[in-house]
């Protein structure tokens, strides 16, 4: 069966496509343009980010020492796991083993609600330092410094910003894995795994980015 999926015999054609070989090529270059539109997008924050600790490093120094380090670092394993479960449902996918495949795209998703939670419990975190600027009832803990309040503002933009597209993935591939446990699921629609494992792989790519340059280099 692994063959017949890698042939694309049996698979799902649209209509405006002459080949199955030519709809995964235009599912891959789409996906792959909108993925380098939001890359731009994340490395603007980036770069903001980083000009910023060069300008005024005391004054980052001081709003990064209020990020969870240890929860940033462990969501980074966790995303990293996240991806190898990914990469083995693409794998699965390939080789036709349905309930193999469902399995890792199960744990895949249990790996980016963990992330959430850990997330969520950094904001409260944070909530209760005084350490949200938006926040017009509770004082921002360091408003002497107009630097570290624009710090930590695209520190929320970046990582709520990423949260979201997270919340999107994760919503996405549980939909995707109940209609993936359906009998003759690979037949048709197998590329569908390919499509959106490289959407998973880019949002752990973001936060590869956002961990050093939020919680390391700013420390």
């Amino acid at each position: 069966m692994s063959k017949g999926l890698a042939d694309g015999v049996g698979v799902a054609r649209a209509e405006h496509f002459e080949s199955v070989a030519q709809q995964r090529e235009a599912a891959t270059l789409g996906i792959w343009a909108w993925l380098i539109t939001e890359l731009l997008l994340f490395s603007a924050l980036f770069l903001v980010a980083l000009i910023t600790r060069i300008q005024h490093p005391e004054a980052t120094i001081a709003a990064a020492k209020h990020l969870k380090f240890w929860i940033g670092a462990t969501n980074t394993v966790v995303l990293i796991c996240s991806s190898l479960t990914m990469s083995m449902a693409i794998e699965f996918s390939r080789m036709g083993w349905q309930r193999a495949m469902v399995r890792a795209m199960l744990a895949t998703a249990a790996l980016g609600g963990l992330f959430l939670v850990l997330k969520g419990y950094e904001y409260y975190a944070d909530w209760a330092e005084h350490m949200m600027p938006f926040l017009s009832d509770r004082p921002f803990a360091l408003a002497e410094t107009p630097a570290a309040r624009l710090f930590v503002n695209l520190y929320y933009v970046a990582t709520l910003l990423h949260a979201l597209h997270l919340f999107t993935g994760i919503a996405l591939l549980l939909g995707m894995t109940w209609m993936a446990a359906k009998a003759g699921f690979l037949a048709r629609h197998q590329n569908w795994i390919e499509v959106y494992g490289l959407y998973w792989h880019f949002i752990d790519l973001v936060w590869i980015l956002a961990f050093p340059i939020l919680y390391v280099v700013n420390r």
